[in-house]
């Protein structure tokens, strides 16, 4: 067989060795979405260089038009191996089914008998020609070998839109693997382009080297994008299964208040099917919301909306997103309701108790102490104005306890917190302590000023915390220090005390975090405690040993930056993180 050499063989083969071992690595993973017909895709390409580069490298006319057909063989499986590739990676596989599959491979295959068995319905005329100093094949085509372009380019331009899609609305490393396969597919698809419509000399025939190119993208995609193993499939499956499996229910609208999406949950509130639903406008079937979005269209809200159903009003806490295009616009709106009806109704019930109990409960013991006093007074018997006076410093303590408990739910009850100099904090309230407990030795250390934004109560706490460590101290000289130092990211209060220590069991009930009839706390001083601290992200820790007990409350250090990525999601918040906005043609708006 007469061989020449050619500018062009040796990058030919390289790219043929390039395709052929990525393509087996790819085989390796065939498991993972899209990996077997990336596989399929660079090992086709592999042998169509290879066949290239034969036909680079012979000269007879015969040796170079039996490398050319086997050249189309091949490009019979590249394009529909791409577009397979890309409907597995993009989360669109539910395409890929034996039916559809059977379908696209009906033109491969007449291609492929064409060119075995009538190669003159793809090349009507083929010769020789000597062209940059070697000898090339070149041919007049034929009408089968046109369709035959036409169909693979549509194939290829099919799969480049649905890349596109994601890499116009995903983010991260999807945008990243998609832009690379994009490039990876359209470098040898230019290529080739050119040298069909004639563009370039006969013989240069660009396609296998921009499959070297190819190789080496996906390659390296493989090893710093972490193709192959993270894939959007998994954000899309998803992103159904919690828009399927949510108790909250999800409306999703398109710019004119039509329904784009909704949940299973969302469509029983409404009473009709989920795709009954889509397309109804949202005044038609929830007008009150339809109301409240044109009252706030375009804002982010968060309210609480009544609605009227067949078992009477439901109470929901809605929230709103506006969903946004690339570039801002606004092109939909993401809407969670919640039915907080149960919780609605108990926490009505507990306001309602508490504020009974509590004013009835200082009431009672008000005259219960008032009483014992009265009849203390008529008294002689030592024995019984003692247990008078425990009557009455028990009715006393229960009435504190009531303020108490009544003073926090205050606290609670206002919005926002307040930036507070812990330092100054403590200095004041162990100032306030010396002169209510003068029998005890009180002592502050303040290493360092440390801003924290906290809610009032932690003054209530504090005070708590102190009048615990002298009250149930049972040494003859109560002795506590309060300090305050810096602890990683939390402001530590520490409170020790040189007393017994706190109980286990008291410790064992702040830990199940309720009480129960077998094991609860003698008081609300601890529970104070927890609540406040607990309010706004810190936490509690106990050490008793045998010099006595401290307390230290962790709080958050106002002077560290707040970390975005820490952020808890919730409900709407969780969805929107898994929403994949590719397949709505929306992005959610943060």
């Amino acid at each position: 067989m007469q061989l020449q050499y050619t500018p062009y063989t040796a990058p030919v083969f390289l790219s043929a060795v390039v395709g052929l071992g990525v393509g087996a690595f790819a085989l390796k993973h065939r498991e993972r979405p899209g990996a077997f017909p990336l596989a399929v895709f660079l090992i086709g390409a592999s042998f169509w260089s290879f066949a290239e580069g034969m036909n680079l490298a012979t000269v007879p006319l015969e040796s170079k038009f039996f490398w050319t057909r086997i050249e189309t063989v091949f490009s019979c499986v590249i394009a529909l191996a791409w577009l397979t590739l890309v409907l597995e990676y993009t989360g669109n596989d539910e395409w890929v089914t034996p039916r559809t599959i059977a379908l696209l491979l009906i033109e491969p295959v007449v291609v492929v008998g064409a060119t075995v068995l009538r190669p003159a319905l793809l090349w009507t005329e083929v010769s020789t020609v000597e062209t940059a100093g070697f000898v090339a094949f070149e041919s007049v085509t034929g009408l089968l070998y046109d369709v035959h372009v036409i169909y693979s380019y549509l194939l290829v331009l099919l799969g480049g839109a649905l890349l596109l899609r994601v890499i116009l609305f995903a983010e991260g490393v999807y945008r990243t693997q998609a832009t690379a396969l994009l490039i990876a597919m359209f470098i040898p698809l230019v290529g080739n382009a050119l040298y069909v419509f004639g563009y370039l000399p006969p013989g240069i025939d660009p396609t296998t080297v921009g499959f070297l190119i190819s190789g080496i993208i996906v390659a390296g995609t493989i090893l710093r994008g972490q193709l192959l193993e993270l894939v959007p499939v998994a954000r899309h499956l998803a992103r159904d299964e919690i828009l399927e499996n949510m108790e909250d229910r999800v409306i999703v609208l398109d710019d004119n208040q039509r329904i784009a999406d909704i949940n299973p949950a969302a469509a029983e509130l409404l009473d009709r099917s989920e795709a009954a639903a889509i397309g109804e406008r949202l005044e038609t079937v929830l007008p009150d919301l339809a109301a409240l979005l044109d009252d706030e269209a375009g804002t982010h809200v968060q309210t609480e909306l009544s609605l009227e159903g067949e078992e009477g009003a439901r109470y929901y806490n809605v929230r709103v997103s506006p969903l946004r295009r690339a570039r801002g616009a606004v092109a939909g709106t993401l809407i969670s309701l919640r039915d907080v009806t149960d919780k609605r109704q108990q926490r009505q019930r507990l306001e309602v108790l508490n504020r009974l109990l509590r004013h009835n409960l200082r009431n009672e013991m008000n005259v219960v102490a008032g009483n014992a006093e009265l009849v203390e007074r008529q008294l002689a018997d030592p024995d019984l104005r003692e247990r008078l006076d425990r009557i009455t410093e028990t009715a006393t303590r229960i009435t504190d306890q009531s303020d108490k408990v009544g003073q926090v739910s205050r606290t609670f009850d206002e919005d926002g917190t307040v930036m507070v100099d812990l330092g100054e904090a403590v200095r004041t309230e162990v100032r306030d302590a010396r002169d209510r407990y003068p029998a005890a030795e009180i002592t502050v250390d303040v290493s360092t000023d440390l801003d924290i934004e906290v809610d009032p109560a932690i003054a209530i706490a504090l005070d708590e915390l102190i009048a615990n460590a002298v009250q149930h101290n049972d040494t003859d000289h109560p002795t506590v220090t309060v300090r305050v130092r810096e602890a990683d990211d939390f402001a530590a209060l520490e409170v020790a005390d040189n007393g017994p220590g706190i109980d286990p069991h008291e410790l064992a009930v702040l830990e199940e975090g309720e009480e129960t009839a077998l094991e609860h706390g003698s008081g609300v001083g601890l529970w104070v405690v927890y609540w406040t601290v607990e309010q706004f992200g810190g936490r509690l820790e106990f050490e008793n040993d045998d010099s006595g007990c401290t307390v230290t409350a962790l709080l958050p250090d106002a002077d560290e930056e707040d970390d975005p990525g820490t952020e808890q999601s919730d409900g709407i918040d969780g969805f929107r993180q898994a929403l994949n906005p590719s397949d709505i043609g929306f992005s959610a708006d943060d």
